[in-house]
């Protein structure tokens, strides 16, 4: 669950990461997730935001294929305070959904400053036990958290590097964007053409899990578990996309555009290694309130 859980929420952060403060007040965008052809994922995320205000979700569900081997829905929101110059400063985060049949739910307040003062969370007791993590400083218990950092970005001039809080662990967040290059056709989205590429990365620097010769024996057989089933599904199925970049040491590819009818950029498509294989993230509907639709 957590491996794409936390794809997903990097998604959520990417979507309008080059959206200026002066672009449309709300804004939806959905992405599915497919893997081998198939469409495993899709996440729906909506920016609402005011000079002095913002709230940010994303909608996370399993699709297809994958409810074969894991059904899980996951809704996040974040709230938060907007001032002159692009600062942010978060103040309410939740997580809650349903997975393999079990309810979870995750909620973080922060204080005027941005700090954070407490959390309460009702997680599935195996779930406590498999993440186990190390203690995370003080000085680094400090918003913007996992969706507020959208806001972040959304700011005149974004910083190159980010550290985000999710009440577990500070991530450091980067963003290096190279050449400009081509997007070949998809049935699974309505854009191609021209659009820049980027590698992004995450890197966890308090807060690491923890993990016991135990539980990787447990991880690794499961993993290896999922991996054959996949297999098996696989041969069944022609995968007959174009790979869009590679995974290297500096994170995984992801490609932005500027779509018609707007004066921004935003990430179309991506591509990252899972223990299944390749999964590609495609672009499918894009709505602001300013009248602009566009959809596969």
């Amino acid at each position: 669950m957590a491996f794409w859980f936390r794809k997903m929420l990097l998604v959520g952060v990417l979507v309008l990461a080059s959206v200026p403060v002066t672009a449309a007040e709300r804004i939806e965008a959905t992405y599915n997730f497919v893997w081998n052809g198939f469409v495993v994922f899709t996440a729906q995320t909506v920016v609402d935001h005011t000079p002095d205000s913002y709230e940010v979700s994303l909608d996370v569900r399993t699709r297809g294929v994958m409810r074969l081997f894991s059904r899980g829905q996951g809704v996040l929101t974040a709230k938060g305070e907007r001032a002159e110059g692009g600062r942010i400063t978060s103040r309410h985060f939740t997580s809650q959904g349903r997975w393999d049949g079990e309810d979870y739910r995750k909620e973080m307040f922060f204080d005027a400053d941005g700090k954070f003062i407490r959390w309460e969370r009702d997680w599935p007791e195996e779930w406590l036990e498999d993440y186990e993590r190390e203690p995370v400083p003080d000085d680094l218990k400090h918003g913007p958290d996992g969706l507020s950092v959208v806001m972040a970005l959304m700011a005149d001039a974004p910083p190159e590097m980010l550290r985000v809080f999710d009440g577990d662990e500070v991530v450091e967040l980067r963003l290096h964007c190279g050449d400009d290059g081509e997007l070949k056709k998809s049935r699974h989205s309505p854009v191609s053409g021209a659009a820049t590429k980027c590698q992004f990365a995450a890197e966890t620097i308090a807060g690491k899990i923890i993990e016991t010769d135990e539980l990787r024996k447990k991880r690794l057989k499961e993993e290896a578990k999922a991996k054959k089933r996949a297999e098996r599904y696989a041969k069944k199925h022609q995968d007959d996309e174009d790979d869009v970049g590679e995974d290297d040491e500096h994170g995984f590819p992801i490609w932005f555009q500027r779509i018609d009818g707007m004066d921004y950029s935003v990430p179309v498509r991506a591509q990252f290694n899972s223990g299944w294989g390749k999964v590609r993230m495609y672009l499918t509907e894009i709505k602001t309130s300013d009248g602009l639709h566009l959809e596969r």
